[in-house]
């Protein structure tokens, strides 16, 4: 009999609860894995690629954020200057949705960043 050269030389070994170990052979099993080694094996092997996309998606919306700053700034600042009623709802209502997607993109930074 040939010895298996693709065989791996080293072992690692992962302490889990029974209902962490069901979890993790139920997700390997439904993405097509036949085994838990092969489906930790990808995800190892892939987990560089995901942080570099992490990284560069925190980059992006860091600079979304910054633009929606400013668009908000500018627009309290004619919120300001506005002397009648006339617009200043508009404003406002501008104003607000602009804090709402501000909290929104805060949320989607700390949430990558777990």
């Amino acid at each position: 009999m040939k010895p298996n050269l693709n065989r791996t030389q080293t072992r690692l070994s992962v302490r889990a609860s029974k209902q962490e170990l069901q979890s993790w052979n139920d997700t390997a099993k439904s993405c097509g894995y036949k085994t838990l080694a092969n489906y930790f094996r990808s995800l190892m092997n892939s987990a560089h690629m995901l942080n570099d996309d992490k990284i560069s998606l925190l980059s992006e919306l860091k600079l979304t954020r910054e633009e929606v700053s400013r668009i908000g700034n500018n627009l309290n600042q004619i919120a300001r200057k506005l002397n009648s009623g006339e617009g200043y709802n508009d404003a406002n209502d501008n104003m607000k949705q602009c804090l709402k997607i501000l909290s929104q993109i805060d949320s989607m930074i700390a949430t990558i960043k777990k």
